[in-house]
């Protein structure tokens, strides 16, 4: 038996309308006869024309007996929804089974997920006032040919069907459905039920309002401030020099001066009395919008400034959203069978499910500038620098905007954010309530040690991030101080953790990456989000960093010195060595992917060269394009990557790093459909929708709080 027979099967289920049973078995009869020699279609006959309908039937009707008063009330309620469309009152029987989830198209081609009307459950609350709630029963089953088969079937439930009863009703159902486990079986151990709950504002979320509202009135005072106080010090600077005009003790010539519009400058002898000078009015005006959005518009440049990292850090973000965009809609997706056509469609198909060396992108381009700045510092100030600046400023940058997205993601989506698939917002809530202070102190990567909580799960990179900047002065120290030591150090700690990424691997067992991995929570635990694991591409970061410091210039006068036939040889050369090492850790994977989806035993030594190599190669390749583009080696890609438009957009990478994920969770909650992985127009043109939605959000974030915040540390660190 195949997802055909299994769904039509769970659909009867719950449902007993003779029309809708006639026009199924019409449609088998008609399928069986275009395919004869189909056993899998004679099985659906052979179970729709048997006696399970009116055995399952029997079994809600009978549900009453439970023994509890609640789960008689459960089964009350569910017995009266069918027995009222044998009466003049079928309005809420109807709206239910317009509910119940329906044998979607593309059954052959492997979609599983039963959505039901979600609005239509909804709609029954407001009829007689009681709640219905919308709950998706998954389970998997086993058909004849030992294959598994993952089902998921939207039902709408009463409200009075709480802890275990639903589950309990499904089970009984399936043990008619089990009846013949030659052709179809459902372990019962695979069944869960997950409906929407009520839930409630908790002291999180207030807080979440709470910070909205101050960052808003911030915004509106802000943006108001400077004009009015110019008002008001206009109106009592003309007040002031009308009177001694009065007075005769202001000439003809100055009254000129004044009646032309030109007012005096002000008296900064007021000191601390004068307004717009005070550190309240200096306060109100960091959060100016005009000013905010002026520093986000500002595209002017400065000599030394690497440009094409503009680009670069724009790319990858898009890249992110796409791998992401992907990932999630796994949580609403219409069948295995869509999902694993992504592979099959096409080869590069692989670069939207193998988004991961984005990621890698963002560490090498972190510790780049974090060696290649501090370098910098301590050759101008003989080997010193502010050890406490450094980390305040650091912490005080990332954790304002990130202190809002975590407690509005975290505490206030999940309870505002109503659909058919609201449950993946579930387990937000949850992890933020008990760790929300990891991400504060940047150890959610940590913590908790065996369970996979993180409290707004993509933040995992931040901490890692945050990490890596607090060790990066000891390996930028020693090249500084011993360019010889500090070279040997980076890279024994550079070789060690892709060793210990290689032995881990081969121990566990692990495939080479953990988009391929069975045991995907394990790998995602283990390996993927811990730093020693991670660190590779952030250390090749800091070489490159410091000896770009050191020997940019050396090597641009060397390039300039080259002939027009050797630059172009040369260039070329790295371009082709770095794009075949970027494409072969991109797509290398597809055919991994293949063997996997086949069944087939998947290479475990290639898995653990794949693990122990492909970050740092990666890191490698994008530091020598990096190299290529500042010493006149890029051609038309530096000029592309290096563009001015680049530079607001890239301003706005790390606000939408921390927005996109609740974004795209918010959109996946709310549908009322499965999420489908085609055509491909569709999701470009919802993808492209993502990005401008997030930059517009994102800009949103940065004036309101990433950019007021770095105004505030200027005026506060000057003090």
């Amino acid at each position: 038996m195949t997802s055909f027979e299994a769904l039509l099967l769970l659909l009867v289920s719950l449902i007993k309308c003779s029309s809708t049973y006639e026009i199924f078995d019409n449609l088998l009869r008609g399928i069986s006869v275009g395919h004869p020699d189909s056993a899998r279609y004679s099985v659906a006959h052979h179970i729709l024309t048997s006696d399970h309908i009116d055995d399952i039937v029997g079994v809600i009707k009978n549900f009453k007996s439970n023994t509890t008063d609640e789960s008689n009330q459960c089964a009350h309620k569910i017995a009266n929804i069918f027995e009222s469309l044998e009466t003049t009152n079928r309005m809420e029987g109807v709206k239910f089974i317009d509910a119940l989830g329906k044998p979607p198209s593309g059954l052959l081609s492997g979609n599983t997920v039963l959505m039901g009307s979600y609005d239509s459950c909804a709609d029954i609350n407001n009829t007689d006032h009681q709640w219905y709630k919308s709950c998706h029963i998954s389970a998997t089953g086993v058909i004849a040919t030992k294959e598994y088969l993952p089902l998921t079937w939207t039902v709408c439930f009463p409200a009075e069907c709480r802890g275990g009863n639903y589950t309990d009703l499904t089970r009984k159902i399936l043990a008619v459905i089990n009846r013949e486990p030659y052709l179809f079986y459902i372990p019962e151990t695979t069944i869960a039920t997950d409906c929407q709950e009520d839930t409630e504002l908790v002291v999180g979320s207030y807080v979440a309002i709470a910070l909205i509202g101050v960052v808003a009135f911030m915004g509106f005072v802000g943006t108001l401030w400077k004009p009015v106080v110019d008002l008001v010090e206009s109106f009592r600077s003309n007040k002031d020099l009308q009177v001694l005009v009065n007075s005769g003790e202001v000439g003809e010539e100055d009254e000129e001066i004044v009646e032309d519009g030109r007012t005096p400058p002000p008296d900064t002898s007021q000191g601390k009395d004068f307004i717009p000078q005070s550190t309240l009015g200096l306060v109100f005006n960091s959060f100016s919008l005009s000013r905010t959005w002026e520093a986000l518009l500002d595209t002017t440049t400065k000599p030394g400034q690497i440009l094409c990292l503009n680009g670069i850090r724009v790319l990858s973000i898009n890249w992110v959203v796409l791998g992401h965009l992907y990932l999630i809609g796994l949580g609403a997706a219409g069948g295995i069978g869509d999902v694993v056509d992504i592979v099959y469609r096409g080869y590069w198909h692989t670069f939207t499910w193998n988004a991961l060396p984005s990621v890698d992108s963002f560490f090498l381009m972190s510790g780049f500038l974090v060696s290649l700045l501090l370098s910098k510092e301590l050759a101008r100030k003989g080997g010193r620098f502010n050890i406490a600046a450094y980390f305040i400023h650091r912490y005080i940058r990332l954790t304002a905007p990130f202190l809002i997205v975590t407690m509005v993601t975290g505490f206030l989506l999940p309870v505002i954010v109503r659909g058919p698939f609201e449950t993946i917002l579930k387990p937000l809530l949850q992890s933020c309530q008990a760790y929300w202070w990891t991400n504060l102190l940047y150890l959610n990567n940590f913590i908790p040690w065996s369970k996979m909580e993180i409290c707004v799960g993509h933040s995992w990179y931040l901490s890692n991030d945050f990490q890596f900047y607090a060790v990066a002065p000891i390996f930028i120290y020693l090249l500084y101080k011993s360019p010889r030591i500090g070279v040997s150090v980076t890279l024994v700690a550079l070789a060690g953790s892709c060793i210990a990424a290689g032995v881990l691997s081969w121990i566990h067992n692990f495939t080479a990456t953990v988009i391929l991995e069975v045991n995907a929570f394990d790998d995602f635990r283990m390996m993927y989000i811990k730093p020693w694991i991670r660190i590779p591409p952030y250390l090749v970061g800091v070489l490159g960093g410091w000896w770009t410091f050191k020997n940019l210039d050396s090597l641009k006068l060397f390039v300039g010195r080259l002939r027009m036939g050797q630059k172009l040889l040369l260039g070329s050369a790295v371009w082709l060595i770095t794009c075949t090492i970027q494409y072969w850790i991109v797509f290398g994977l597809h055919s991994q992917m293949l063997h996997k989806l086949a069944g087939e035993p998947q290479s475990h030594i290639a898995g653990t060269l794949y693990e122990t190599f492909a970050r740092t190669s990666w890191a490698v390749a994008l530091l020598l394009q990096i190299l290529a583009c500042e010493t006149g080696l890029g051609g038309v890609i530096n000029t592309l990557l290096s563009w001015r438009g680049w530079i607001v957009l890239s301003r706005l990478t790390f606000a939408v790093y921390l927005l996109h994920y609740s974004l795209i969770q918010s959109y996946v909650a709310q549908l009322r459909h499965a999420f489908f992985y085609r055509p491909d127009y569709e999701l470009a043109v919802l993808y492209i929708g993502f990005l401008g939605v997030t930059y517009a959000v994102a800009s949103l974030l940065f004036t309101l709080v990433e950019q007021p915040v770095a105004f505030l540390e200027k005026i506060f660190y000057r003090r």
